[in-house]
């Protein structure tokens, strides 16, 4: 029985390493050739003692800053293509990966729910000598940049949340897959991260296969620390923000995929309805993540909304 054993885990190892049977070298030339058409380089700091990976454009001359926030699972790679649209503006482009994805320190020990990620932020920013920024947000990054406008409203010049967490007015697919214990953003093997590409998003981003492997081994590896923290900081706060939309001052900006299976669209309206300056656009035929799938069409809407509001000044 023991030999039996030692087999089929030495096959599940085996199939597990055929199955992320990638060039490392190959995909991080790939990461920053994607990074490098977007004017974005790589840099790292210490915030609270640990590491957090952000990308750059270095413009700390340009008139406006923008900063880019991923969601849950997620990392700074998801914006490349969206950042694109700000590489010829008079912006500065800021794209962190929060603690615990990413590139950033995974501590297992560490505060993450919201309004800690959204104070690291700051402190990046702090550090950078950023004193107003421009704030997106997807998913788990749209509770974050929502709880930094509600945090330092001073700071925040305008506020995108893009199919944004904070808000559950209707339940969607993913809560049906949840009650029936089974949670799509969580990888735990081979496969799994496809799995979630694919129910996030409707129209499914292009992606070498190189690149998927890589996202997909570092899944499988922080999958416990992302449960953790999904149901730790996440899960039990799916409405934080409901009490406090009418104090965000910022002018806002509301983007949502018509197809998200993740977070209901219907949440738009709550967000619209009581977050004073806000508008509201809904894509038609895509998913969770509008910057992966239209980031040229998503980038420019939130370009244009930023733009004007120079105009209006």
């Amino acid at each position: 029985m023991k030999f039996l054993l030692r087999f089929l885990c030495c096959v599940q190892m085996l199939s597990m390493a055929s199955a992320w049977a990638y060039d490392k070298e190959v995909v991080d030339g790939m990461l920053r050739g994607q990074e490098g058409i977007a004017g974005l380089k790589r840099h790292e700091t210490v915030i609270d003692g640990e590491k957090i990976f952000y990308l750059d454009n270095e413009r700390a001359a340009a008139g406006r800053t923008i900063m880019l926030v991923h969601g849950f699972g997620d990392s700074s790679l998801s914006w490349t293509f969206f950042a694109r649209i700000f590489r010829d503006g008079d912006y500065r482009v800021i794209i962190p990966d929060l603690l615990g994805f990413g590139q950033s320190g995974r501590p297992a020990g560490a505060d993450y729910h919201y309004q800690a990620q959204s104070k690291r932020l700051f402190a990046l920013l702090a550090s950078l000598k950023v004193s107003s920024v421009h704030l997106v947000g997807n998913s788990m990054g749209g509770g974050v940049v929502a709880e930094m406008a509600l945090q330092q409203p001073q700071q925040v010049a305008s506020l995108t949340l893009m199919d944004a967490a904070g808000v559950h007015y209707k339940p969607t697919e993913l809560d049906q897959q949840l009650m029936s214990g089974n949670n799509f953003l969580i990888s735990r093997k081979p496969g799994d991260f496809e799995r979630m590409v694919e129910f996030a998003s409707f129209t499914r981003p292009p992606m070498p296969r190189p690149i998927l492997d890589y996202l997909s081994e570092r899944a499988v590896q922080d999958g416990a620390l992302h449960e953790k923290i999904f149901h730790d900081a996440l899960f039990n706060d799916i409405d934080f923000l409901l009490l406090d939309l009418d104090r965000i001052k910022a002018p806002t900006l509301i983007l949502w995929g018509e197809k998200d299976r993740v977070l209901s669209p219907d949440n738009a309206k709550v967000f619209k309805k009581y977050i004073p300056d806000s508008r509201v656009q809904v894509f038609p035929d895509v998913g969770h993540i509008p910057m992966m799938e239209i980031p040229e069409v998503s980038g420019l809407a939130v370009s244009q909304f930023i733009d004007g509001l120079y105009v209006k000044r």
